[in-house]
């Protein structure tokens, strides 16, 4: 484990493989960000339904968020290799299905399951990573340096994704964007499986055995968990919701095309969050970080209410969105102390799924009220996402304090 003082990103690679993997994971994220989109681009083009096409990316965004932390759980119990190259193919079939079933005349309850298969088949490959890297380094300075940059590539992927999918899918062929997204998987799966051999990769790569007394439950029996999935799914609702409320913001003000700057800028100000995390060490514990992180996106969000224009709600966004990776940063950290060292994959996953759980909902609500009530009613169905987020750990705080620490797994 590494013990210097100044840790810097270019020596979290010091040791062999751990930029191979680095590098494969990153990739293999990258259609997080694209997978629902695509789908809802392909439908909609060929069908010219834009419920259906709305169904089928709920469907596949909806079952990945419930299945990632089982596939997870398999990889921490029967390690990568095999669960990775089942998956993956999984997934091409489920690419298939979806563009057979679309260009032809199957029920469209057809295009449902293949949505479903692809999401049933997704790994989350940034839990892989955060996992790897808690085995690698354990905790202190070096593994906040870790995160901060696992934080930057899940931002860069969500800006990256959809300047991708949207051409491609567009311009290029309406299946383009999912093929893409496909490639990418396709891409970052092989190279896991055929990652150079080292002590450290072949360590990393096989089952963790563990005799902690929970070794046959699943991580989110433990309450703490629990407390910080329930925020986070609010959190996700936050997100959803403010995604709709851009585009409906955008539209109702004459700019419609402007609504994918101010995503953009949402996405960099989390990214720069991340980047200013990382530079430096902060004070305060964990518990600490995460209640103030969490009630910074949840009170900035009342700007995102009051801005009276373009140039304003892009400024509420921006400064919303650096407090989100800080925010998802210490999450890891919070879990990864404790989870049992064999179901640190499965803890990591389950964050991703709140939030991808929650973000499906709030799309939902948000859309609902824009509607029914108007942008306005949209709005503070924002708001309502973040003051839950922090009013959850607020009343949580004990058990945020004084969670049940597992032992670090020795490496």
């Amino acid at each position: 484990m590494s013990t210097a003082a100044n840790i810097t990103y270019r020596s979290l690679f010091a040791e062999p493989g751990r930029a191979w993997f680095f590098t494969a994971t990153a990739i293999g994220r990258t259609p997080s960000a694209m997978k629902a989109l695509a789908c809802i681009l392909l439908v909609q083009q060929i069908t010219g339904s834009y419920g259906l096409a709305g169904m089928v990316g709920a469907t596949q965004t909806l079952v990945a968020a419930f299945l990632a932390p089982v596939l997870a759980r398999l990889i921490d119990v029967r390690g990568e290799r095999g669960i990775l190259t089942w998956s993956m193919m999984a997934h091409v079939v489920g690419v298939a299905l979806l563009i057979w079933a679309a260009y032809s005349d199957l029920p469209s309850a057809s295009m449902l399951v293949g949505a479903a298969i692809i999401g049933g088949s997704s790994v989350q490959f940034g839990s892989l990573s955060r996992a790897r890297w808690v085995r690698a380094l354990g905790r202190g300075r070096a593994l906040e340096r870790a995160y901060s940059l696992e934080s930057m590539v899940d931002e860069m992927g969500f800006v990256v994704g959809p300047m991708l999918v949207v051409p491609l899918s567009l311009q290029v062929h309406p299946t383009a964007g999912l093929l893409a997204s496909m490639i990418f998987t396709a891409i970052g799966t092989v190279m896991l499986i055929r990652q150079p051999t080292s002590a450290e990769s072949t360590r990393m790569s096989t089952p963790i055995t563990s005799v902690d007394h929970r070794n046959g439950s699943s991580v989110i029996r433990l309450p703490a968990v629990q407390l910080i999935i329930a925020s986070l799914l609010c959190m996700g609702v936050l997100f959803g919701a403010a995604e709709i409320v851009i585009v409906a913001f955008a539209e109702d003000r004459g700019q419609p095309n402007s609504a994918s700057y101010i995503a953009a800028i949402f996405a960099i100000g989390s990214l720069l969050g991340a980047v200013l995390y990382g530079a430096r060490q902060w004070p305060g514990s964990t518990p600490m970080k995460i209640m103030v992180t969490y009630w910074w996106i949840g009170l900035g969000t009342i700007p995102m209410l009051l801005a009276p224009s373009i140039p304003a709600m892009a400024m509420a966004v921006f400064i919303t969105g650096l407090a989100i990776s800080p925010g998802m940063i210490v999450s890891n950290l919070f879990v990864e102390h404790i989870a049992p060292p064999s179901k640190l994959t499965e803890a990591f996953a389950w964050l991703g799924s709140a939030m991808a759980t929650g973000a499906a909902l709030g799309s939902i609500i948000a859309g609902y009220l824009v509607d029914q009530v108007g942008i306005r009613g949209a709005q503070w169905s924002v708001v309502a996402g973040g003051v839950a987020c922090g009013l959850i750990v607020t009343f949580g705080w004990k058990l945020l304090r004084s969670p049940e620490p597992e032992p670090m797994l020795q490496v």
